[in-house]
């Protein structure tokens, strides 16, 4: 009888054990869980933020090879109106040396 006692001490005292790490191991979890949860958040916010500064990039890109063919055209005109202006200054020179 006294052993049957003990036993069932010792089954209890085993379970309790076991419970007690199994409680532990079971709140270890939900924490890493927790924190892998917040770092997927992250991540995807990250993510998103990437592909928004690529869209900027690329509509950045855009305007700036937009930029570029003005400044050329505008520079090709500015040209051809120098070009007229000297004509012009020429003429009038050789009208009034005349």
């Amino acid at each position: 009888m006294n052993e049957t006692i003990s036993q069932n001490t010792q089954d209890s005292t085993s379970i309790k054990v076991a419970s007690t790490r199994l409680d532990r191991a079971m709140t270890r979890l939900e924490a890493i869980a927790k924190v892998q949860s917040d770092q997927s958040k992250i991540i995807r916010s990250l993510q998103d933020d990437v592909e928004n500064l690529s869209h900027q990039n690329t509509k950045i890109g855009a305007e700036l090879e937009r930029s570029k063919r003005r400044e050329n055209k505008l520079d090709k005109s500015a040209s051809e109106v120098s070009k007229q202006l000297v004509e012009t200054m020429e003429t009038i020179k050789s009208v009034l040396v005349k």
